[in-house]
């Protein structure tokens, strides 16, 4: 049986202090946080880029600090991308927030997060 996990539960609001330089234009922006210490941030495709519609840019994070700070890097050393994954709409999304919530804890289960 595979378990449902609400991933809306786990958004952290850090939408000012973003990394990845991606609130140009009209765009979502949802940023996770994990048990396992990684997240991930979701970007939708700005409405202006019509060929663009629909897609999202999602960057996996990995945070090395304990909340309320959710300091974070980019993770480019996951078997899911070393840079960045497109996913054509939501339920793509949800496949690859579920990838992202399976990976190991990288530091063998001594991470920071408190967000159980």
């Amino acid at each position: 049986m595979v378990m449902s996990i609400n991933f809306d539960e786990h958004k952290v609001d850090l939408n000012a202090r973003c990394v990845c330089g991606c609130m140009e234009g009209d765009r979502i922006h949802d940023i996770y946080r994990f048990p396992n210490d990684y997240g991930a941030s979701v970007v939708s495709a700005p409405k202006a880029d019509k060929a663009a519609r629909g897609t999202f840019r999602v960057y996996i994070l990995h945070y090395d600090s304990p909340a309320p700070e959710h300091s974070y890097e980019i993770a480019k050393d996951t078997p899911i991308t070393d840079d960045y994954a497109i996913c054509n709409g939501h339920d793509e999304v949800l496949q690859l927030l579920r990838r992202v919530w399976d990976l190991p804890r990288a530091d063998d289960g001594h991470g920071h997060c408190q967000c159980h």
